[in-house]
């Protein structure tokens, strides 16, 4: 029978997940691939005490790249610098790897691309996007005979489950994020989810393997949650909508729009009922139509599921050796669109106090006829002063900076503050 002998990097919570389902479920993989699996060496700062004590133990983890007897390093560090170095030491040493690092695939992919084809190696990500959602096996191969036009993430379950909390219990952002970090689903510094960087990592690599081209992170717009409001939450609920942080890419042809940002979606859209701490992708192929992937997206098991994945197809030798869908030199570069050329529907909210505008139409005197309103809603904004307004706009499509030159012209005598939302149609 053959044996895989695995070493892992890094024994947090993704890295301890991973070790107890080789350990666990070891009678059921070598039932479903004949192959034995065996973890032979570890690496960490320090050693943990659900690994076995009689497995080789590095305080170093490049070690690991050097260790003859290691055949697939499983990277799950994060971070760029050490975790880029034992990546690189272990393809040049003929080591397969596996990672859930999709910040370093993200920004580095090109680099990382080099030397998956200069040493003829691979590298599995499964774990880097959704969890255990297998979104890039399906990009990869299910969907292989298909030109994947939309996509459409909910990729962080810590803003999915503060914006549903916002919503289903009327709290305050920051109250929301709060239980959020007692629950464990963010981080003491959680700016790295809540402002939309983890989510740009994923919609990067998945347009990536979508398009079957070159990472392309520094153009990526990128907004997080951290600005949204309750007013904006209820106000969009009053419409019908709901308010999710989505990665959003759109096939243009020539360009691309690939973009991170918090967004209306209609109540009765699919997308828009996956609350809670869940991922959801939903994609739109030419010849599949829609598809719609939903499960947990982070977490020790659900991860370290994922890891097992690419771990099982390299044992299968159906390992696919393609970093981004493509040779190298097929990859095409990814020209992403300025947001400013966007075309859709926009969310503008504006607080006003009643006294400063003359009776007529509100919206006609706050934008001069600049926009085309859909719906509008007033509110009283809190009982304590009964002239201060909130008030939104649901335009018709509009491009971006039509919207964005609409509202610099506001009289900021007429209104106290205002911004404005995206609003997306899935169409499923």
């Amino acid at each position: 029978m053959k044996k895989i002998k695995i070493g892992i990097a890094g024994l947090g919570t993704v890295g301890r997940g991973v070790y107890e389902i080789l350990q666990n479920q070891k009678d059921l993989l070598t039932l479903r691939t004949n192959c034995a699996f065996e973890v032979v060496a570890v690496a960490s700062r320090s050693n943990k005490d659900f690994v076995d004590p009689k497995i080789k133990f590095y305080n170093n983890v490049l070690d690991l790249a050097q260790d003859e007897n290691v055949e697939v390093v499983v990277e799950l560090m994060g971070g760029y610098d050490l975790a880029k170095e034992l990546i690189h030491d272990s393809l040049r040493n003929n080591k397969k790897v596996v990672t859930a690092n999709k910040a370093l695939l993200a920004e580095h992919g090109k680099e990382i691309l080099s030397w998956v084809e200069k040493y003829r190696g691979s590298i599995g990500f499964e774990a880097s996007v959704a969890g255990a959602n297998p979104i890039v096996k399906a990009f990869k191969e299910g969907f292989v005979a298909n030109e994947i036009t939309e996509i459409y993430g909910i990729l962080n379950g810590t803003c999915n489950f503060i914006l549903t909390k916002m919503k289903n219990e009327k709290q305050d952002y920051k109250i929301a994020l709060k239980e959020a970090q007692e629950l464990g689903y963010a981080e003491a510094d959680p700016r790295f989810d809540v402002e939309g960087n983890d989510t740009a990592h994923k919609i990067v690599l998945l347009s990536a393997i979508a398009r079957s081209s070159l990472p392309n992170y520094v153009q990526t717009h990128i907004e997080g949650i951290n600005k949204i409001s309750i007013d904006d939450i209820n106000l969009a609920d009053e419409l019908g909508y709901k308010i999710k942080l989505l990665a959003v890419y759109k096939n243009l042809g020539d360009e691309v729009q690939q973009s991170v940002y918090p967004a209306l979606i209609k109540n009765s859209e699919k997308i828009a009922q996956i609350d809670g701490s869940y991922n959801a992708v939903l994609s739109k192929g030419s010849n599949f139509e829609y598809n719609l992937m939903i499960g947990r997206g982070a977490g020790g098991k659900p991860t370290g599921s994922a890891v097992v994945v690419d771990i099982v197809d390299i044992a299968c030798n159906r390992n696919n050796n393609f970093l981004f869908n493509a040779e190298g030199f097929n990859l095409q570069q990814t020209n992403i669109i300025n947001i400013k050329k966007r075309f859709g529907q926009y969310f503008i909210v504006f607080t006003f106090d009643k006294n400063n505008l003359p009776k007529g139409n509100v919206v006609e005197q706050i934008f001069a006829n600049r926009i085309n309103p859909q719906q509008v809603i007033f509110k009283q904004q809190n009982e304590s002063n009964k002239d201060i307004f909130v008030g939104a706009v649901l335009t018709e499509n509009h491009i971006e900076k039509d919207v964005v030159d609409a509202i610099d012209l506001v009289d900021r005598g007429l209104i106290n503050n205002i911004k404005f939302i995206r609003v997306e149609q899935t169409n499923f």
